[in-house]
């Protein structure tokens, strides 16, 4: 790549940023304008680089004008904020179109002031609330986008794990406790290793300095011992002449002898002897009188040295007699040298002087050194040795100049160590906590961007709804902590996921099980969203789109209002299943009573002519039997109002089967004829049974009217008879009849509880009010079973029921019978099958308490009715009997309080208790003085409910 190519992707990348930054800015500003409802937004960059405005009025010479008379006088860097400028004189023009203005500064990474945004709107505008921050937060997001761009630098120079990595280590290390450990640290080792290279390197001159003593003594040593080899020189050429010449003559000898050490001026002397220590040759100086000493005894000290191979030396005064012997083949001589030893011992070390040493020989009789003879106690620090050629008692001494002392730190080296130990420590600590320093001085200095950014992020986290700003691929790019929370298990999987992931995701495990998009309104910009999730939460979702193809949405909890609407139209959706029913019931006992009254029209109009006695009495049979068509019908009406207040009684009599379906199907002959069914009864004239004819025709007529409905020319046919079970006379009644269909809901749910044991039918399970009085009324008469069967295309509703036989004298009396002479089988029934249910009014002007109170006491045999008003309670009163007015105080047009005394003023039933149930947490005393039986605290637990009304009830 060469250079031109690096230059354009970099001016290209720039340009990208730049492009990308632009976009951002224009994002906020659309989204700035839609959350205010304002049509001015604008951003000014004093650096004219991304400056961008979004004016939708008209006059936009004008506006700006007068937006930049605003910006001329808003100087300081401070939040300004104009909410009607009618009387603000800041524009020098007539127009006075802006009526709010507001304007908040934008700063760079560096904090320093780098532009405005401002929003204004052509009417006056009122921000409260948290709106204010708001417009904070809108800014400091728009700050936080042009500062991208360092930061992204920044961010691209190096790996993020590893950058991640090195912030944590210098955080840690900039650390004052861990800074000083570590600096502490560094400084003992430096100072522990300059103490050991020190002390080293004086180890290393102290082995150098004894080596080249030792070396010096070993070059003195030899010198020394060629001395003596000098001296033994001469005593070998005697010894070559005497081993030579077998006959010499002594003046030969003599002669010899002089010449070899006359020349010596530190010899005095020199004898040869043979080895009977007799004189063979002698010669001596003139002032030297050597035949004066005594030979004798010095040879034989020297015969019994220990040493053979050395020489003796012995002294007298300053003269030294040194004794060798050579062996030669007649046997051993000796010589005797005598010689000025000091004159010796000062020509010996001249020659063994060395530059930095002295050399010192040290004797029996004195120590010598190159300035003559000195004191032993002077030749101290010193290394000595023996010669091989001297005699044992003479040391060669090495004495350096300089003393050479072992090696040891002084304090001046300590002092030193401790100085360069104390500078590592401030440098290294100082160097560890530079980056703390500047962390401080950094976090000092952009202390305001730092708290805008946490406004901003407060502020979103402050709203007690779901908040996310959603780019052009969908994913978010600001969200609350609302957000966050409301979609928390699908981002444990996944953190970077769009809108569309966050929905399908949460869908696929069940997290949200409904999904509804309304229409789009304005324009197809916004759109409202219904979002249901599994754990009952109901989100309403107001999706804004933007022009830069992101949106905004914000996720509302409408839980509890959902809730509400859920639980009204629950409400709304059974009373029109009542209605309809009601209604149902209603046309079926319109056409029922058609074929009585037309009956007695007819009569009615025969009796207007003379007839004979015979036709009389036949027509009062018939008038008979239209009165019975009619007391059938309209017991039906009777019977379900006592069934709903539980007044409902059986009253057993003789049961004449046969006649009482003829009454029946007359009833029905004229609904059966329009539907092509014929009605046939089979049951035998005589079968007689002792129940309640009234509550059996009503059971017979409700299941032959819903059997109709579900069928189409066919035959129904109804049998009877009875059946002796475990003791017990059971009536079966059979209802026979091919092609039923099953679009009756009544036919359907009926084969839902076929073969169930009827005293276990629960009265709060979910079925149809038809059905429900249908089994009340089947219970009261002792009712066992319902069994719907089916075989080919014909199919038997059984009805099987607890009844006594009749008896000849019951039937021939046709006397009703009273319920307390009944066998006690069927007297048990009818004691459990109606047991009388308590009854509750509650008085509530809110619908929702009613709604609760039901749902507290489903399953506690409590029938509830319920009144919206005091006065609508004291009319029910006045027409039903209650065990318990559950009572609320404060309601419209009448309070609790004075429609609870105005009861018990006019009421009868002194038995009726009345509960204060109120919101007012006052004492129960209070409305006891004030005629209450009790009192309930709103909100009251399900619990508390049921223990308090079982309590009164037992009172």
């Amino acid at each position: 790549m060469n250079a031109s190519n690096i230059f354009t992707s970099h001016a290209n990348v720039a340009d990208k940023q730049t492009h990308e930054i632009s976009t951002e800015i224009k994002e906020t500003l659309t989204l700035l304008k839609q959350f205010y409802d304002v049509p001015i937004v604008k951003f000014i960059d004093f650096r004219d680089i991304y400056s961008e405005q979004l004016i939708t009025c008209n006059d936009k010479e004008s506006v700006e004008n007068e937006l930049l008379s605003y910006q001329q006088r808003c100087t300081q860097e401070k939040l300004y904020l104009f909410e009607d400028t009618f009387f603000d004189d800041v524009s020098n023009n007539t127009h006075k179109l802006i009526r709010f203005y507001a304007q908040y500064p934008i700063y760079s990474a560096t904090n320093k002031i780098i532009g405005v945004m401002l929003m204004a709107d052509l009417a006056p505008k009122t921000l409260i609330g948290s709106q204010k921050d708001q417009f904070i937060s809108f800014s400091l997001l728009l700050q936080t986008q042009l500062n991208k761009n360092s930061n992204s630098v920044t961010n691209q120079s190096t790996n993020p794990s590893k950058k991640n990595n090195g912030e944590k280590y210098i955080h840690v290390f900039s650390l004052a406790p861990v800074a000083f450990l570590i600096a502490l640290v560094l400084c003992s080792f430096t100072a522990l290793l300059l103490y050991t290279v020190e002390k080293k390197e004086l180890q290393n001159n102290y082995n150098q300095q004894t080596q080249q003593l030792r070396k010096t003594l070993f070059n003195a040593l030899e010198r020394f011992d060629n001395q003596g080899l000098y001296i033994s020189q001469k005593d070998l050429v005697i010894a070559g002449f005497l081993q030579s010449q077998n006959n010499y003559r002594k003046e030969q000898l003599n002669n010899l002898v002089q010449s070899q050490v006359s020349q010596n001026l530190t010899y005095k002397g020199y004898v040869v002897f043979d080895s009977e220590y007799s004189q063979l040759a002698l010669w001596s100086k003139n002032n030297f009188d050597l035949a004066a000493y005594g030979f004798t005894n010095w040879l034989e000290k020297f015969n019994k040295r220990a040493n053979k191979q050395t020489v003796e030396v012995f002294t007298v005064a300053d003269t030294a007699f040194l004794i060798s012997e050579i062996k030669i083949k007649q046997g051993s001589i000796y010589t005797l040298t005598a010689f000025d030893l000091s004159k010796f011992l000062k020509a010996v070390i001249g020659k063994l002087n060395t530059e930095n040493y002295n050399v010192f020989i040290a004797t029996p009789q004195f120590t010598l050194g190159k300035q003559g003879e000195v004191n032993p106690s002077i030749i101290k620090n010193s290394i000595s040795a023996l010669s091989s050629r001297f005699p044992p008692t003479w040391r060669l001494h090495v004495q350096p100049m300089n003393k050479i002392v072992r090696p040891q730190i002084t304090k001046y080296s300590l002092i030193r160590l401790g100085l360069i130990s104390f500078c590592v420590f401030a440098f290294v600590y100082y160097f560890l906590r530079l980056p703390r320093r500047l962390h401080n001085e950094i976090k000092q200095k952009n202390q305001l961007i730092l708290n805008r950014e946490e406004l901003f992020s407060s502020s979103l986290d402050a709203l007690p709804h779901g908040f996310a700003i959603f780019n052009s691929n969908e994913f978010p790019v600001i969200t609350n902590n609302a957000f966050n929370l409301l979609f928390a298990q699908v981002n444990k999987q996944n953190s970077q996921l769009s809108y569309s992931q966050l929905v399908s995701i949460a869908q696929q495990n069940n997290i949200i099980n409904h999904y509804h998009e309304h229409h789009k309104l304005d324009d197809d910009r916004n759109q409202l969203i219904d979002i249901g999730f599994t754990d009952g939460k109901w989100i309403t979702v107001l999706q804004r789109h933007t022009d830069f193809n992101g949106f905004v949405c914000y996720f509302r909890d409408d839980t509890e209002a959902h809730q509400k609407e859920c639980l009204l139209a629950d409400v709304l959706e059974k009373s029109k299943q009542t209605n309809q029913l009601k209604e149902k019931f209603v046309t079926r006992l319109s056409r029922q009573l058609k074929t009585p009254l037309s009956s007695l029209k007819s009569l009615v109009e025969i009796s207007k002519d003379p007839i004979s006695f015979n036709e009389f009495k036949n027509n009062v049979g018939n008038i008979s039997d239209a009165c019975d068509q009619l007391e059938s019908v309209i017991q039906q009406l009777v019977n379900i109002n006592k069934s709903e207040i539980g007044k409902l009684k059986l009253q057993a009599n003789n049961v004449n089967l046969n006649h009482m379906i003829n009454n029946n199907i007359s009833i029905l002959t004229k609904e059966a004829e329009n539907k092509k069914i014929i009605l046939k009864n089979n049951i035998t004239p005589e079968l007689t049974v002792v129940s309640d004819e009234k509550l059996i025709s009503q059971l017979v007529i409700q299941l032959v009217t819903e059997v109709l409905d579900s069928s189409n020319n066919t035959t129904l046919s109804i049998n009877a008879q009875i059946k002796n079970e475990s003791n017990r006379n059971y009536l079966h009644l059979d209802f026979s009849l091919s092609n039923l269909i099953d679009s009756s809901y009544f036919i359907t749910e009926l084969k839902s509880i076929s073969g169930d044991d009827i005293a276990r039918f629960i009265d709060d399970k979910d079925v149809s009010l038809e059905l429900k009085f249908f089994i009340s009324i089947f219970k009261m008469l002792g009712g066992k079973a319902i069994t719907v069967s089916s075989n080919a295309n014909k199919s038997t509703i059984t009805l099987s029921m607890l009844v006594n036989k009749a008896t000849k004298q019951d039937k021939d009396n046709e006397q009703k019978i009273p319920s307390s002479s009944l066998n006690t089988d069927l007297v048990k029934a009818s004691l459990v099958t109606s047991k009388q249910q308590n009854t509750l009014l509650l008085v509530d002007d809110d619908p929702l308490v009613e709604i609760v109170i039901r749902a507290m006491l489903k399953g506690q045999n409590i029938i509830i009715d319920y009144a919206c008003s005091a006065i609508e309670a004291m009319l029910m009163v006045s027409q039903n009997s209650y065990d318990i007015i559950l009572m609320d105080i404060v309601m419209p047009e009448l309070s609790g309080t004075d429609a609870m005394l105005k009861i018990k003023k006019h009421s009868d039933n002194s038995k009726t208790k009345i509960i204060a149930h109120t919101s007012t947490p006052d004492t129960e005393s209070k409305y006891v003085n004030q005629g209450f039986d009790d009192m309930l605290l709103k909100p009251v637990k399900q619990g508390v409910l049921i223990n308090q009304i079982t309590r009164i009830l037992k009172r």
